[in-house]
């Protein structure tokens, strides 16, 4: 294997276990809490929870579409690179056929 292959499988070992162990104890938290907290207390809790899952999917969202619009660019700036290249190319073609 190659380095780079080496060090994404430890890069996406250590994020998938990471990811794990965050999930479980965000699920198990809320049933430890359970003989402790009053029923409203709970609903503070549980608010509280589904405001961190959603703002944790807009960050990834936000990323994901951040990286699509950057690759989008790119790929928008290479094509306009290419056809200046050709049109260059053609006028140099012309002069030269004129000449």
């Amino acid at each position: 294997m190659k380095k780079t292959n080496i060090s994404k499988f430890i890069k996406g070992l250590l994020l998938s276990l990471s990811a794990l162990i965050v999930g479980f104890c965000a699920i198990s938290f809320p049933f430890q809490l359970f003989d402790t907290l009053t029923p409203r207390e709970m609903r503070i809790v549980f608010i509280s929870e589904i405001v961190i899952y959603f703002a944790t999917a807009m960050i990834f969202l936000l990323i994901k579409e951040s990286k699509q619009e950057k690759r989008q660019k790119k790929q928008q700036k290479r094509e306009s690179l290419e056809k200046q290249q050709i049109n260059f190319q053609e006028i140099i073609d012309s002069y030269n056929i004129a000449a």
